[in-house]
């Protein structure tokens, strides 16, 4: 009788353990096995946590140090077409000790997606206006974003050196990445970042 009672619960024990586990489900849900490609759809990215982390580039690229990270606004940055007090982020990276190798990293809050790409149209046409018909608005690929490239040349005495600025934003987050420093390095913090 023990025996027959014991065999009772376990086969009813099994038949709970198999249900629950959904091993008898006909319905995969997306999953495969035998290494065929699993097709469930890849979640939408979370736009990243808009904090003062948002500008600190980790890992830094070679060479770089990070000097200072400071609460800012568009407005009293100086960057070329933007007049509101956007409230955002700023961090200074500096390459191999050299002041003329400093490269800024803006990040910059908007309230969505649309005013963010507005105020980099914003920077382009202010860009235009002060220099008028050289051509130097152009497009460079930042993180999977269509980032703007503004270029400029800044004259020292006889000599003229380029400045160049990126920008771009990543949903409702504005990116500006200028500074000194060649495009190369402004192009490595830009990447670095993430945004």
């Amino acid at each position: 009788m023990k025996k027959s009672i014991l065999l009772v619960l376990l086969v009813a024990f099994l038949a709970v353990a198999v249900g629950v586990s959904g091993c008898l489900d006909n319905n995969d849900n997306g999953n495969t096995t035998n290494n065929t490609t699993n097709t469930t759809p890849t979640p939408p990215a979370t736009p990243p946590t808009f904090d003062n982390n948002i500008v600190q580039v980790d890992p830094i690229p070679a060479g770089f140090e990070l000097l200072v990270v400071k609460n800012v606004t568009a407005d009293s940055e100086g960057i070329g077409g933007l007049t509101d007090a956007l409230a955002g982020y700023s961090a200074t990276y500096m390459h191999n000790d050299s002041i003329s190798d400093t490269v800024y990293l803006y990040a910059f809050e908007c309230s969505d997606t649309a005013a963010a790409a507005g105020y980099v149209q914003d920077m382009i046409d202010a860009h235009i206006e002060k220099y008028p018909g050289t051509n130097n608005v152009t497009t460079a690929k930042v993180n999977g974003h269509d980032a703007t490239l503004l270029t400029r040349t800044v004259t020292s005495g006889s000599a003229g050196d380029e400045r160049y600025e990126l920008a771009w934003n990543n949903g409702p987050i504005l990116v500006v990445v200028n500074g000194p420093a060649s495009y190369n390095l402004i192009l490595s913090i830009a990447e670095a970042s993430g945004l």
